[in-house]
C-alpha cells in the first residue's frame, strides 16, 4: 500500500490554520493568570514552585499545572526542573499591579462579557444586532459602567493603548503650533497628559463623567500642572465644547456608525473656531493593496472585527473611508502622518 506525500505548502497550510484554531486557548491562558495574579506575583517575588503559585491564588495545583504550562510553551513564562515557573519578557508586560498594561488590555478584550458576545455573533449576523447588546442585555459603555471592575479594567486597557503609541506620535506630529488642544473622548487623559508636557500647550480632556473622575488624579501622577489641562464632562451628541483650536480623537469615531460619527463630527466643527484643526488618530484598516499587518504586529481589519462585536457600528476604516465621511461632515483633508505602530494620523481642516 502507498500513501500520497503531503505537499510542503498543505503541511504549512495546515500549520497557519491551527494556530488560528488554537488562538482562543492561547489568549483564555493568558486571561486566567492574569485575573489570578500570577504575572504579578512572580513580578513581585521572584520564582515559584506549583504548589506556592497554587496556594496564593486559592486555585488546585493539578489544574492550574496545564494553563502554566501552555504559557511556557508560548514563552509567556519559563518553566524549571520541579515544576517551577518564573516570569519572562512577555509576562512582565502582562502585569497589572504598577499602572496601564497589556494586561489590562487583555482582561478587557477576553473577559467573559466580551467572550459572550462572541457566543452570540452567528445569531447578530442574522439579525443584525450588536452581539455584545444581545449577550449582555446593554451597551458595552453602560456595562463598564455598571460593573466597576470591567470598567476598572477598560479604563487602564485604553491608557495602555494610548501609552503604547503615544510616544511614537509625538516623535512624527508637531502639536506646538496649537494654543489650545482638546482630547475628545479621551479616558482618563494619557494622550493630553503627553501633549501639554511635551509641547507646552494648554489641554482640554472632554469625557463622560464616570470615565473622567479619575482623571484629575491621573494627570496629577502623570506631573501635569492642574491649571494645564481642564476636565470637561458632556455628552458629543448634544454639545462639544468651545475654547480649543485643535481637537483630537484617538480611536473614539471608530466606535460609531457612520450617521453618529458625523453627528459628532457636526459638533466638533461648532467648536472648532474657522483655523481650527481636528486630529484623527485611528489605526486604518488597508485596502487590498496595502499591508495587513502594522508595524506593531496588530491587524487592524482583524481588530475591526472585535469592535464591531463590541459596539454599534463599530468597526475600524480604510482612510478613505475616514476621508470621505470628514468631508461630508465640512471638512477637508490636510495631511496624513504614519507611526511605527498601529496609530496613524489624519489631519482635517475646516472647509471654508
Amino acid at each position: 500500500m502507498t500513501t500520497t506525500p503531503v505537499s510542503t505548502s498543505s503541511i504549512e497550510a495546515k500549520k497557519k490554520l491551527f494556530d488560528m484554531v488554537l488562538a482562543f486557548v492561547k489568549s483564555q491562558c493568558i486571561y486566567t493568570a492574569a485575573r489570578l495574579g500570577i504575572f504579578n506575583l512572580l513580578q513581585d517575588e521572584g520564582e515559584q514552585s506549583l504548589e506556592s503559585i497554587a496556594e496564593k491564588t486559592n486555585t488546585k495545583p493539578e489544574r492550574l499545572y496545564f494553563v502554566l504550562r501552555a504559557l511556557a510553551h508560548l514563552d509567556v513564562l519559563k518553566q524549571k526542573p520541579g515544576r517551577v515557573f518564573a516570569s519572562t519578557e512577555l509576562s512582565d508586560l502582562l502585569v497589572t499591579n504598577k499602572g496601564p498594561s497589556m494586561g489590562h488590555f487583555a482582561m478587557h478584550i477576553i473577559e467573559p462579557a466580551q467572550w459572550d458576545a462572541w457566543k452570540v455573533l452567528e445569531d447578530a449576523l442574522h439579525t443584525g444586532e450588536v452581539p455584545f447588546e444581545r449577550a449582555n442585555g446593554k451597551g458595552v459603555y453602560q456595562f463598564c459602567q455598571d460593573n466597576e471592575w470591567s470598567g476598572d479594567v477598560f479604563i487602564n486597557a485604553m491608557s495602555f493603548l494610548t501609552n503604547h503609541a503615544v510616544d511614537a506620535l509625538m516623535d512624527v506630529y508637531d502639536f506646538s503650533r496649537f494654543e489650545t488642544v482638546m482630547d475628545v473622548g479621551g479616558g482618563q487623559g494619557g494622550l493630553i497628559a503627553r501633549i501639554v508636557k511635551r509641547f507646552g500647550c494648554k489641554g482640554i480632556l472632554f469625557e463622560v463623567p464616570y470615565v473622567a473622575e479619575t482623571a484629575a488624579a491621573y494627570l496629577q501622577q502623570q506631573g501635569v500642572d492642574k491649571d494645564a489641562v481642564q476636565i470637561i464632562t458632556g455628552d458629543v451628541f448634544v454639545e462639544i465644547p468651545k475654547g480649543a483650536d485643535a481637537i483630537v480623537m484617538k480611536y473614539f469615531i471608530s466606535a460609531w456608525n457612520d450617521e453618529d460619527a458625523m453627528k459628532i463630527l457636526h459638533n466638533c466643527k461648532q467648536a472648532l473656531p474657522p483655523h481650527g484643526k481636528i486630529i484623527l488618530l485611528q489605526a486604518f484598516v488597508p485596502d487590498l493593496d496595502e499591508p495587513k499587518v502594522a508595524p506593531d504586529g496588530v491587524m487592524p481589519g482583524v481588530f475591526a472585527v472585535q469592535v464591531n462585536v463590541a459596539v454599534p457600528g463599530g468597526g475600524w476604516r480604510t482612510r478613505q473611508h475616514f476621508q470621505e465621511l470628514f468631508e461630508k461632515s465640512g471638512f477637508v483633508l490636510e495631511k496624513v502622518v504614519d507611526t511605527q505602530t498601529n496609530l496613524s494620523a489624519m489631519e482635517f481642516g475646516r472647509k471654508s
